[in-house]
């Protein structure tokens, strides 16, 4: 149902219902009416709307945030109500002067799409239940990693740049590490390249941003080596790190699942990872998997705000493909730079 949709917003966009950028901008679009349904097997929240606005989603563990950019909220604002199977509660308020958020308390966990209609002045977000849902095989994989034995930690040191882009991160001490290595490759999708990989260039490009902005960033490896899961806690730990950023890419055993997951643990990490998925989502324009809470042994037993992010699923072609383009991975490594300094910039606020 959600594709006819998005077939009939494409043919509305090349026809004479188009209306430029300029007329959109001029007043604040009003938003009028949410219409909540079922079909098929899904749960649906239609928001109708007095003109364009390009809503976005966020999901943070089991709340559902869509913010209306550029919208008010009409004085007779209509709320149609109805029992779903997915969903509490429904909240409809003024963000700020300029967005209307509609949030959405969920009664279990759930992955959804969103399309807005232009031409039809509608968004349609479709609820469905969440596809690989557990977290079985990360968690399989640390309990045989966690206690095996590995060579000594080599932590790699990276010194901020001699002449930083900014200074948002100054005085900052960053660890980031590199997800599975040496005889632990990871997940491999069809291509054949390893997570193992991945992570690790991700993390090389991701340090480079960090200190261009002026953080001092340790790499827990910076080499096909597999260190110990308790090693690494200690060591960040020890180092007195600000933040902590372990780093992976995502599998299933259902290669059509796809899109960003991030993962914290401890209530101290909350903020920074809501602010980390947030960016990633934003920046790869994939799927929103959502915000967990789990305790992964690293980002579980680090004393310092610790995430854990799976930006796309090697055992989907099309985001293997992503993973395995290095323009990607730049992507990915803008994304997550800009994510820690927003963090840093709204802490102190």
């Amino acid at each position: 149902m959600l594709k006819r949709i998005l077939i009939l917003g494409l043919i509305l966009l090349n026809s004479s219902f188009v209306i430029s950028h300029s007329s959109l901008a001029a007043d604040p679009v009003r938003l009028e009416r949410l219409e909540m349904k079922k079909d098929r097997g899904y749960d649906y929240l239609d928001v109708y709307t007095s003109g364009w606005s390009d809503a976005r989603g966020l999901l943070l563990e089991n709340k559902l945030y869509i913010d209306f950019p550029g919208a008010v909220l009409d004085r007779k604002f209509e709320l149609a109500k109805r029992k779903l199977a997915r969903v509490g509660t429904v909240r409809v308020a003024q963000k700020d002067p300029r967005t209307v958020r509609v949030t959405v308390t969920l009664k279990r966990e759930i992955d959804y799409d969103l399309v807005n209609v232009f031409g039809r002045n509608k968004t349609v977000i479709e609820l469905g239940d969440r596809q690989n849902g557990d977290t079985k095989r990360q968690l399989a994989w640390e309990s045989k990693f966690a206690r095996k034995k590995a060579a000594a930690l080599k932590p790699l040191k990276l010194a901020p740049a001699a002449a930083p882009a900014d200074r948002t991160l100054k005085h900052r001490v960053i660890v980031l590490d590199p997800g599975h290595g040496g005889d632990d490759p990871g997940a491999v999708g069809r291509g054949g390249r390893p997570e193992k990989e991945l992570t690790l260039l991700t993390a090389q490009a991701c340090a480079a941003r960090l200190r261009a902005a002026g953080a001092t960033v340790y790499l827990t490896r910076h080499e096909d080596r597999r260190n110990n899961l308790r090693d690494v806690v200690n060591f960040a730990n020890r180092v007195g790190a600000d933040i902590f950023l372990c780093i992976h890419y995502n599998s299933s055993d259902s290669p059509g699942v796809a899109g960003s997951e991030t993962y914290y643990c401890n209530p101290v990490s909350r903020r920074f990872a809501e602010t980390m998925h947030e960016t990633i989502v934003r920046g790869l324009r994939r799927k929103d998997r959502g915000l967990h809470r789990v305790g992964f042994y690293t980002i579980r037993y680090t004393r310092m705000p610790g995430v854990l992010i799976e930006p796309v699923y090697l055992s989907n072609d099309a985001e293997y493909n992503l993973a395995d383009s290095a323009a990607f991975r730049e992507k990915l490594a803008d994304s997550l730079a800009k994510g820690v300094k927003q963090y840093f910039r709204n802490k102190f606020r």
